[in-house]
């Protein structure tokens, strides 16, 4: 489904490029969503552009990951083509954002790579559906209301930043996502129906590196990834024989790198792996992963991390370390004392396995040392 659309897409730019061989051609996309590769769309696009609409709940480091993620997708600044002034009118709940919020949130977009800021919509519609969305100009065609007065600061903002259009930032840390994965994952039958989460738990991830200021880049396993000292690529349940072997030759050529439980498991095809948990994986890891434990929500576990327990919850993969050391160790269940977080020293790099999903507390620890 993904292949056709885009096909649609390249047929309509295709189209306009008989007529205007010049105007950059972009169509709005919209973050981790899960119907469309964007990786492929970016191919396809003169400039990547998206529509920012977080709900009253989500995380704003997810929202910044969202901007991270767009601006990797051709490694080139991106438009942020939608968000709204004031609120929306199609989420569970639409509250207004409060004075400030919309700066904050354009200012947030542009320091993590957007050369403009626009919103959805200009005029408040008399009738339909969306009436009752936010506007830059409201019903009462008013210049002097809060909303529109905001729109305005922000326009000052951008005129007096405008030197700053092109520029990019140098990540030295990358975070994989796929959306083959996505899907995979999305479809496989068992680990838990409701507790799979791919995006959100990169999410987890990146938040300890947007809470330490560090710049992220949000990349495919395709992508160059000698130029970061550090890769994160957590449940990486369908993986080619080739990520693997990009993988592992990264790894042997100084790069630090950090997986996690359900990787490696089924290949493109989404046909299992034969023989036990790959040989590449086990070369790179220094482990093998046995078994993988799905929990009861209700169900817990922990795992010791120097002199402090860590509660883990949903997947605990049991593990055979050989090369790697080891540490973390399980806490409870038959496979107590058993490995649980790894670290394995191969040539030049360095390979760590988390073993269970952890909760943030961990994850912050985990990444300061």
């Amino acid at each position: 489904m993904s292949d056709s659309l885009l096909g649609n897409f390249t047929m309509e730019r295709d189209a306009i490029r008989e007529c205007d061989p010049s105007t950059p051609i972009t169509t709005n996309l919209m973050g981790t969503y899960k119907g469309l590769d964007y990786f492929r769309w970016a191919k396809e696009m003169d400039i990547v552009s998206w529509d920012n609409y977080p709900s009253f709940d989500t995380p704003w480091s997810m929202t910044a990951m969202n901007h991270d993620l767009m601006r990797s997708l051709k490694g080139k600044p991106f438009m942020l083509m939608e968000q709204t002034p004031s609120q929306q009118n199609w989420q569970p709940y639409n509250s207004l954002k409060k004075p400030g919020q919309m700066r904050a949130q354009s200012y947030q977009a542009i320091a993590h790579g957007a050369d403009t800021i626009q919103f959805f919509q200009l005029r408040r519609s008399v009738g339909g559906c969306e009436k009752f969305h936010g506007a830059v100009v409201d019903h009462d065609n008013s210049e002097e209301n809060r909303v529109f007065k905001e729109v305005s600061q922000v326009g000052e903002i951008l005129d007096k930043i405008k030197e700053i259009k092109g520029s990019m930032k140098q990540s030295k840390v990358a975070i994989i996502y796929d959306w083959e994965n996505d899907w995979a994952l999305k479809d496989a039958q068992g680990f838990g129906k409701e507790s799979r989460r791919y995006p959100q738990t990169l999410q987890s991830h990146y938040k300890y590196f947007w809470d330490k200021n560090i710049s992220v880049d949000v990349v495919t396993p395709q992508q160059d990834l000698s130029k970061y000292s550090l890769v994160v690529a957590p449940m990486m349940y369908m993986m080619t024989e080739e990520t693997m072997d990009r993988f592992r030759d990264y790894v042997k050529n100084g790069g630090v790198l950090v997986g996690s439980y359900l990787s490696g498991l089924v290949n493109e095809t989404d046909l299992t792996y034969l023989g036990g948990w790959p040989k590449t994986l086990q070369e790179t890891y220094g482990i093998d992963a046995k078994e993988i434990d799905t929990l009861y929500p209700k169900d817990k576990n922990s795992i010791k991390f120097g002199n402090e327990s860590f509660e883990v919850v949903d997947y605990c993969t049991i593990i055979e370390a050989k090369e790697a050391e080891v540490l973390a160790k399980y806490e409870e269940d038959f496979y107590k004392n058993t490995p649980a977080i790894t670290k394995n020293n191969l040539e030049k790099g360095k390979a760590y396995f988390i073993g269970a999903r952890t909760n943030q507390e961990f994850l912050s620890k985990f990444y300061d040392e």
